[in-house]
């Protein structure tokens, strides 16, 4: 019982500090592009912070990884929330001045706090046993659902907070967020590191441990399969959600009516988690991401029934459900993959490779939107839909094969 509980005060720590991270992240996600259409150059450009945002956390994976390796997860998280407060403190700046440039470079170094706490997930599934490591994945998930609610409340509130400069509270919203998100990171668990001779003899009882090349892993289609199901769903989600503030302005719609769009999308990315680790362990994670590609489909499905308000909502729901699904079934076969001594540089490398997806998708976003419009903008995703799940059907032939042979 005492272990229980034990297990819940930590994954609700770490639940909590998850909550306070995405309600500044979902509140980027609701104002960002409006914001930087009414400073930008050019309505193309009103993307580019968002792009940013997702390039900062790219280029800021390597460096988390190794700090935290070097000096803990709790000392990377606080360093990377630092450099957060310093991003909105400069996006606060830039959006007085006007300065797109400066706004975009502050998009940067929020992505680059992004890299440092978008590990709390491993770290979570790690502070429990490998049983329990899908439900520490929901728990994290699951901090998304008051996000829904208060990021796009504080994105509305945010932007008349300031007389005569639009979207200025927005950001000073967020630097308040980063602060009491530095508050809770202190309040985590600080891991304890094993010693060179625990390391040793950990190692040598246990040689499937050592950590393998690197060629091992590239030539590893498990390894390939996870990646790309995360990363396509991360990717198309970003395009579409980034897209939909300024597809549903450009159809008419009122600022409300689109946060309130992205509160139900919020929505349906964390509420399936409440039954996703269950989904997992029953399913497991090859066919909960089918299930995901199979939600993903019907999303583009409902968004070709018009540009009014429903079929904006019911496609953004679906959107969300189908990456919770894709990206659970994702991660769970991602950590399938390695030993616990090559975490780091395995999730590195799935980080960039997913991160590097969503840039081209977020940079795209503002671009095919207002070239080809909302309706053409949900069919790119069907090719990537079709790729994936010949890649699925394809791993889970391999092992079924592999059980015949070895079973």
């Amino acid at each position: 019982m005492k272990k229980f509980i034990d297990k819940i005060q930590i994954l609700g720590i770490f639940s909590i500090t998850q909550t306070v991270f995405q309600i500044g992240t979902v509140m980027i996600m609701a104002v960002s592009a409006l914001a930087g259409q009414s400073i930008a150059p050019s309505p193309e450009s009103a993307s580019l912070p968002i792009s940013f945002v997702i390039l900062g956390t790219l280029l800021g994976l390597v460096p988390a990884s190794r700090i935290m390796k070097w000096k803990g997860s709790k000392f990377g998280l606080l360093t990377g929330t630092v450099i957060g407060i310093f991003g909105a403190a400069l996006a606060s700046y830039a959006m007085y001045e006007r300065n797109f440039l400066l706004f975009s470079v502050a998009h940067l170094l929020y992505g680059f706090h992004q890299a440092f706490v978008q590990y709390l997930r491993f770290v979570a599934m790690e502070s429990v046993p490998t049983h329990d490591r899908a439900s520490a994945l929901s728990w994290i998930l699951i901090a998304g659902i008051p996000a829904a609610f208060l990021g796009p409340l504080a994105g509305l509130h945010g932007i008349q907070l300031i007389p005569n400069a639009m979207y200025l509270g927005c950001y000073i919203i967020l630097i308040l967020s980063l602060s009491l998100q530095f508050v809770f990171i202190s309040f985590l668990p600080t891991p304890s590191k094993p010693t060179n001779e625990a390391h040793t003899i950990e190692t040598e009882s246990s040689p499937r441990e050592a950590v393998r090349p690197l060629s091992y892993h590239i030539k590893n289609f498990g390894l390939w399969v996870s990646v790309l199901a995360t990363a396509f769903s991360f990717g198309l989600m970003a395009m579409l959600m980034s897209a939909v503030p300024v597809a549903m302005k450009t159809h008419g719609h009122a600022m409300h009516a689109s946060t309130t769009v992205l509160q139900w999308h919020v929505l349906g990315m964390y509420i399936p988690s409440f039954f996703s680790g269950q989904l997992v362990r029953k399913m497991t994670a090859p066919y909960l991401i089918l299930l995901g590609i199979f939600v993903m489909g019907l999303e583009s499905f409902a968004a070709l029934q018009g540009t009014e308000f429903l079929p904006f909502a019911v496609a953004l729901i679906l959107l969300g459900i189908g990456w919770n699904f894709m990206y659970v079934g994702g991660t769970n076969l991602l950590v399938e993959q390695y030993h616990p001594s090559e975490k780091n540089s395995i999730q590195a490398i799935n980080d960039t490779i997913v991160y590097s997806m969503a840039i081209l998708s977020t940079y795209s976003a503002g671009y095919l939107e207002n070239k080809i419009g909302w309706l053409r903008l949900n069919l790119v995703s069907i090719p990537f839909l079709v790729l994936i799940t010949i890649f699925i059907i394809v791993y889970i032939e391999r092992n079924r094969r592999k059980l015949k042979v070895y079973g």
